[in-house]
């Protein structure tokens, strides 16, 4: 039997109606006729264990951090994951081969595999790749599918993302709330691998705003010859102060200069350019464009483009990929058809754009139309509108290129100024007409008018100069769109030379998958708020990222993260070691659990940390009790102390951190520690499972099973995949 395992119920049933047969069972669909059987997860069945289930004590302390599991441990995430494992692992008892059906990017090679590995699956597994849902697509690979080890790159630079989230995100947080915890304050901190640039770039676009002071600066605009030409003054650099021209008095001179005076035209150029339409969208572009032109956010987005592609009215969402195969030119009459583009002037489903082009196709293509009728589904008012965007983007590939014609012209007065004017007229709109232009360029035909054809030599007064007193304005707040555009191209925005020149035109934060779901992360976090369309740090989250570049300035600098994307890129094509990307991935860990936990972190309380009597440490911080009793406790064994003139003195009976050290939890009289020769604390997990604790080298045992007054097995993570 026949097990494809897809990864969500929508897109096992498409598999499964093309199949023919399906006959729903509970939690798959079974093709008995093929002796096929189609089951599902619903994204993630599996999630990492929780850094507590790898410490002894069930509770993770400084002393433990950072948290590298030496065992990697999987296990079904709440609610009905269980249940849906559970189904997939019956099926697999019957299966003579499983194809992995997951979506077509890294996180659906994972989340199938991951599965089948926490399975223990050892038999034959394919991949069927899909990039769109319709009956023809889908039949089209199900006759091309592959073996599973091909992908088995994918796989793995999609599990280096994972363990590196974790890695970062988990011991990160617990480092930077148990540092704020030693000086009172409580509650969590996260800390994110992507999520703390990307929250990054919100509170220096924040900080530009807030710390913008506008400056006046000026241009000079002459009228020249009887149509009055506008040229504009042509600054010195050396006038000029960081592009501006701040002094309006050199203005107002070179002004009353001009004025009256005969320029000669020293250069003229008119030079005659196409521009092709704008490629297919990818998610990332189109929910720039729906960010401007519906409003929309990066989620919501995301979310319509996702309704469609399951509806199988438009391709694969999640890619990055602007590019198509050309192999899927033949279909463009019948998808314009069905768009009703017929009668769109110039329209040639026979033209051939620079977008298809198979070499540059990789994992997925540009985002588009499949062709299948958009009335015929029940579909959102927001899938609707996103539909629009690419029904406009497709056929604009088909229409003209909008040409044009450029003028430029330099003209010197006898005093030596230079004033210049350029313009821009369209010959034929081409693609244009249809509207929707994603970004604005070029001039308008009213002001290209004013530059006729001149020739060199020739003489032209000056009726007129004026000063143009303008006035510097602040960056603007970012939007879904402008945010998942900076996310996009944060090389752009790097300013290390170095750093710089190491990143690609490609490295980004976060992948077009989980862009959007990062800026939720942080407005639900509360670190973020959004204002309309406009998305803003919170003063939350303009004191994480303080306390962070404090103390580990790297984990908010968004080329440092991008860097990692790179390299995640480099795994799944195959030219990295996941292996190696780990072992610098494990080291970053170290040294930033460090960093965060004995750094004094600006804009956090300030507080006195002393030597550790127990330990030897240097995290013994002093506290009150719920009595009101001066104590103190270390950070980092847990063990408490009296109060002695302000420093530790007599130590408290064994009891964990919050408790005030003022009641016995047992004594320091169990069996002796194996290493340090120290009397052990013998303590409770939280399920009110006893064991014993060394307060000097943090080691656990379990009660020995014959006399639990003796150590028995030395307790460490158990059991995982």
């Amino acid at each position: 039997m026949r097990l494809i395992i897809a990864e969500k119920p929508s897109v096992a049933q498409a598999i499964a109606s093309v199949l023919g047969g399906p006959k729903k069972a509970d939690g798959y669909i079974d093709c008995s006729s093929l002796k096929t059987r189609v089951t599902w997860c619903f994204g993630h069945l599996l999630e990492q264990a929780r850094p507590e289930e790898y410490v002894a004590g069930g509770r993770v302390l400084p002393s433990h951090l950072p948290v590298v599991p030496d065992r990697w441990q999987m296990q079904p995430r709440d609610g009905g994951a269980g249940k849906q494992v559970k189904v997939i692992r019956d099926l697999l008892k019957e299966a003579t081969e499983v194809v992995n059906a997951g979506d077509a990017d890294r996180e659906g090679q994972l989340l199938v595999d991951e599965v089948l590995l926490y399975l223990g699956w050892k038999g034959k597994t394919s991949r069927l790749w899909l990039s769109s849902l319709d009956d023809e697509s889908v039949r089209r690979a199900l006759v091309t599918v592959k073996s599973n080890d091909t992908m088995r790159p994918l796989y793995e630079s999609a599990l280096g993302r994972q363990r590196a989230d974790w890695l970062m995100g988990m011991n990160c947080s617990i480092a930077l709330s148990r540092n704020l915890q030693a000086t009172g304050v409580q509650g969590a901190w996260n800390v994110g691998r992507v999520q703390t640039p990307t929250l990054a770039l919100l509170v220096d676009r924040k900080r530009a705003i807030d710390g913008f002071e506008p400056r006046d600066h000026y241009q000079v605009e002459a009228e020249l010859g009887e149509e009055r030409i506008k040229g504009l003054w042509q600054i010195p650099e050396d006038s000029l102060i960081e592009g501006l021209l701040l002094d309006r008095a050199a203005a107002e001179v070179v002004a009353r200069t001009v004025e009256g005076q005969t320029a000669t035209v020293e250069k003229f150029t008119r030079k005659t350019g196409e521009r092709a339409a704008p490629l297919p969208y990818t998610l990332g572009a189109l929910q720039k464009a729906a960010s401007r032109r519906l409003g929309l956010s990066a989620n919501d987005t995301l979310a319509a483009a996702q309704e469609l592609y399951e509806a199988k009215i438009a391709t694969y969402p999640r890619t990055d990929c602007p590019y198509l195969p050309v192999e899927m030119h033949a279909s463009a009459p019948g998808i314009l058809k069905t768009l009703g583009a017929d009668g769109v002037a110039g329209l040639d489903p026979e033209r051939k754009h620079a977008a298809w082009n198979t070499g540059k196709v990789e994992a997925h293509h540009g985002l588009i139309p499949t062709g299948q009728n958009p009335d015929a589904a029940n579909l959102s008012a927001n899938a609707k509108r996103v539909f629009d965007l690419i029904r406009e983007s497709y056929i604009r590939l088909f229409m003209p290129p909008e040409m044009f014609e450029t003028r430029e012209a330099i003209f010197v007065f006898p005093g030596g100024e230079r004033f210049q004017a350029k313009v821009r007229i369209v010959l034929e709109p081409g693609w244009t007409k249809l509207g929707g232009n994603d970004e604005d360029e070029g001039e308008s035909d009213d002001t290209a008018a004013k530059l006729p054809i001149l020739s060199e030599g020739q003489a032209l007064t000056c009726s007129a100069a004026q000063i143009v007193a303008k006035r510097t304005a602040p960056s603007k707040p970012y939007t879904d769109g402008t945010l998942i555009a900076a996310m996009t191209g944060v090389h752009k925005l790097v300013s290390d030379p170095k750093l710089k020149a190491r990143l690609k035109e490609t490295s980004g934060l976060g992948t077009e998958a989980t862009r959007a779901s990062i800026i939720e992360v942080l407005i639900a976090r509360e670190y973020a708020e959004r204002r309309k369309k406009e998305i803003y740090a919170t003063g939350r989250g303009v004191q994480l990222i303080d306390m962070l570049r404090s103390v580990a300035p790297d984990l908010a600098e968004p080329g440092y993260t991008a860097l990692q994307e790179d390299a995640l890129a480099d795994i799944a094509a195959g030219r990295a070691a996941l292996a190696t990307f780990m072992e610098a991935q494990e080291e970053a860990a170290r040294d930033f659990s460090r960093m965060l936990l004995d750094g004094k972190l600006r804009g956090g309380p300030s507080v006195s940390l002393g030597a550790c009597p127990a330990c030897g440490g240097a995290r013994c911080v002093g506290r009150t009790s719920k009595q009101g009793s001066p104590y103190h406790r270390c950070m980092d064994c847990e063990a408490a102390f009296a109060d002695d003139g302000g420093k530790p003195g007599k130590r408290f009976e064994d009891k964990p951190a919050g408790d005030g050290g003022q009641k016995s939890a047992g004594r320091a009289g169990g069996p002796k520690c194996p290493h340090c020769k120290k009397a052990t604390f013998r303590s409770e997990t939280k399920n009110g499972k006893a064991y014993y604790r060394c307060g000097g080298c943090k080691g656990a045992w379990w009660p020995d099973r014959k006399d639990d007054g003796k150590l028995g097995t030395k307790w460490g993570p158990q059991g995982g995949v």
